[in-house]
């Protein structure tokens, strides 16, 4: 399959490694702001799109609004370009959790996300750990959706040889399990449990005793820390030996990091499916470039 990779401004260095990996041509898009705040951008070398694929490769955070119009904006550049077909690599997509109504009177936020885009002519669409798997089909294309805990439990493994695998709450667990079924560790969830009496809340996973153990937290989003900051505490004051959080998108948002180190947290591992970045000893970065790289080679060659 020809194909040329089209990057966005949040994900330009990502984009330039994926497409060495697959050897494939890498546009040169130029973006600039009038001063209205309008966006504007335009393929600096339209002629290698002409009858090509194109892969356009952004990221939907930091500034959600601005990346899904800069996305959009380059999905009908390539089409004008003369690309016979456009396919989307959007690691973080904005608006995941607004994925139902949960107020009457609200938007799904997520489904307008999903068919804009699929409107504005992509065919196909790979992402990372999306919080609502299900919603994908409402792209109404192809959907490719990442797992990589794998490589944050494999990273964590640097810092203790046999952890147990333990998702927040049970709606985490698919990713729990992938890791620690690929890696041969044993896994579970935790069960969030209130004294009726006293009102103290306390977790503990459902099935493996945690006295003693290393644990990795795998989950897909930490906003404000909260949820991962309380559970560790608690995991701790349990009889944990230690706590390691492997997360796919580290929005980390406000005091998120204070609230986590004030937990008692050894390590975060973080992929790198955002533009932003934390600056801090505290947290590492996995690079996904090569998962990505792999899955844009398996949807492309399903078009051959």
């Amino acid at each position: 399959m020809s194909a040329v990779i089209v990057p966005g401004r949040n994900y330009s260095e990502q984009a330039a490694r994926i497409a060495s990996i697959l050897n494939y041509p890498l546009a040169k898009v130029y973006w600039k702001e009038f001063p209205d705040g309008e966006q504007y951008v335009r393929i600096e070398n339209p002629e290698l799109l002409s009858a090509k694929t194109a892969v356009v490769v952004n990221t939907m955070y930091p500034g959600q609004d601005r990346s899904i119009m800069e996305t959009l904006m380059l999905v009908d550049a390539c089409a004008r370009a003369g690309a016979i077909d456009v396919k989307l690599v959007i690691p973080y997509l904005a608006y995941s959790r607004q994925d139902k109504l949960f107020l009457p009177g609200e938007p799904v936020s997520f489904s307008i996300v999903l068919k804009t885009l699929r409107n504005a002519g992509a065919t196909g669409l790979v992402t990372v750990d999306s919080h609502s798997p299900e919603r994908l089909a409402e792209f109404q294309g192809e959907t490719v959706n990442l797992l990589v805990s794998d490589l944050l439990v494999q990273e964590a493994l640097k810092y203790s040889s046999n952890p147990v695998v333990i998702a927040p709450d049970k709606g985490a667990l698919k990713r729990a399990e992938y890791a620690a079924v690929k890696l041969g560790l044993r896994f579970d969830y935790l069960v969030k449990t209130r004294d009726r009496v006293t009102g103290q809340v306390s977790y503990q996973p459902r099935e493996i005793s945690i006295s003693g153990e290393d644990i990795v937290i795998v989950d897909d989003i930490i906003s404000t820390g909260g949820t991962i900051a309380e559970a560790s505490k608690l995991l701790l004051e349990n009889g944990a030996s230690s706590i390691i959080v492997a997360a796919t998108h580290g929005l980390m948002l406000g005091n998120a990091l204070e609230k986590i180190r004030a937990a008692g947290v050894r390590k975060i591992i973080l992929a790198d499916t955002l533009a932003s970045r934390i600056r801090d000893d505290l947290v590492e970065y996995t690079d996904v470039s090569r998962r990505l790289a792999e899955a844009v080679e398996k949807v492309l060659e399903q078009v051959e």
